[in-house]
């Protein structure tokens, strides 16, 4: 009787979803395509389930009780950024699986890692659980709202990662539960799938240094996805905190219906404040990430916001960076900004989400007025305003 209602209910889920606007999407060479065949851009936000990321802004703490609460919050969250009379314009939300629903708490870590990293106290029974009771609501809400949704695994990689590795086990239980989920899979041609989040150093086993690793990391994590038939679009990392690929094009990720999640920052492939130079950011974007030429580029991370006076932090490179007005990259619009614009412009198949809804719409504003406007006051020279413009056009 399970496998009938199953068979019944997935393709009304699917329908569901296509009925609220949103065309399946493939791809297509180098380009995302809807059913028409027409060429699709994706651009939004990412945001997690947490409530100290939130703000608090549903409550404290990731329990039974408060899940309806945080569903909720993030269905304003989808008001806001959709909401078209008031400018904004996003069509792509990418959820973070938190590992404050999926960690056990009666659980010790072992300390081999340290944050997000740690995956000891991992529970595959609660990740289960959590899909139900709060992943996929959410999911559900975004669709309701024409959000395409791309979904990335519960926390971020350690700084070392191997093929036959812990992680890569990791990765391989995480994807074989999402990808099984009923809803998942009803609705592939618009939810998607990115498989980890900033690896940084991947080796084969016994940390050999070798161009196919990031294959042979990364490939049995799709087949797997692929043998429990998810046929939706895979969205593939690199190393060096997302920003190094020219391994795949070496050695080349076999299969269909996937490209490549990127992450971009002021700083990173040579270009900043200091060195806008757009013809520069252009040529080296092409050299570190190589299948843009091939496949279709997300960057799934991407902020900035000007300089401001205080104290500054370490970026993920260890080296300092001043104070700004709350993104995790800094620099402007008219400098590093539109040198960013124009690599998106010249390649014309690169989506992208901003790190955080608070990097695009002012959320206190919202739940307060129901007022949309761009984040950082609509500072000029944030992402929030540019995004606003940029989405829209």
């Amino acid at each position: 009787m399970r496998r009938t209602l199953t068979t019944i209910l997935a393709p009304m889920c699917l329908m569901f979803a296509f009925a609220q606007g949103l065309s399946p999407l493939r791809v297509k060479g180098n380009q995302l395509v809807n059913k028409q065949g027409q060429r699709v851009l994706l651009h939004g936000v990412m945001d997690t389930p947490n409530p100290y990321f939130n703000s608090y802004r549903w409550g404290h703490g990731c329990t039974d009780e408060k899940a309806p609460d945080c569903i909720a919050y993030f269905d304003k969250i989808f008001a806001a950024i959709t909401d078209k009379a008031q400018g904004a314009y996003c069509n792509v939300f990418r959820l973070h699986l938190d590992p404050c629903w999926t960690n056990d708490p009666m659980l010790q870590s072992d300390g081999k890692a340290q944050g997000e990293a740690d995956i000891s106290r991992f529970s595959v029974e609660r990740l289960r659980k959590y899909m139900d009771v709060v992943y996929w609501p959410i999911i559900r809400k975004a669709l309701d709202r024409g959000l395409y949704v791309i979904v990335r695994p519960p926390g971020v990689c350690p700084h070392h990662i191997e093929v036959g590795g812990e992680y890569q086990r990791y990765l391989l239980t995480v994807w074989d539960v999402v990808s099984r989920h009923d809803s998942i899979r009803a609705n592939s041609g618009v939810v998607s799938l990115e498989l980890a989040n900033e690896p940084v150093d991947v080796t084969l086993s016994g940390w050999r240094k070798d161009s196919t690793a990031l294959r042979d990391f990364f490939q049995p994590v799709l087949d797997k996805v692929r043998k429990n038939k998810f046929k939706g679009i895979v969205w593939i990392p690199g190393s060096g905190w997302q920003s190094q690929y020219a391994d795949y094009a070496r050695c080349p990720i076999k299969g269909k219906n996937f490209g490549y999640a990127v992450h971009v920052y002021p700083g990173w492939y040579g270009a900043s404040d200091e060195h806008p130079d757009h013809e520069a950011f252009i040529h080296q974007f092409g050299v570190q990430v190589p299948v843009v030429k091939t496949h279709p580029i997300m960057v799934t991370e991407i902020d900035w916001s000007p300089e401001v006076p205080g104290k500054g932090k370490l970026n993920e490179f260890g080296n300092y960076v001043p104070a700004n007005m709350g993104s995790w990259g800094t620099a402007t619009t008219s400098k590093w900004g539109l040198a960013f614009k124009a690599v998106k412009d010249y390649y014309g198949n690169i989506g992208m989400n901003l790190t955080s809804t608070d990097d695009y719409v002012d959320m206190p504003e919202f739940l307060r007025s129901g007022i949309v406007r761009p984040a950082f006051g609509g500072e000029p020279e944030a992402c929030g305003k540019a995004c606003f413009d940029w989405y829209k056009e």
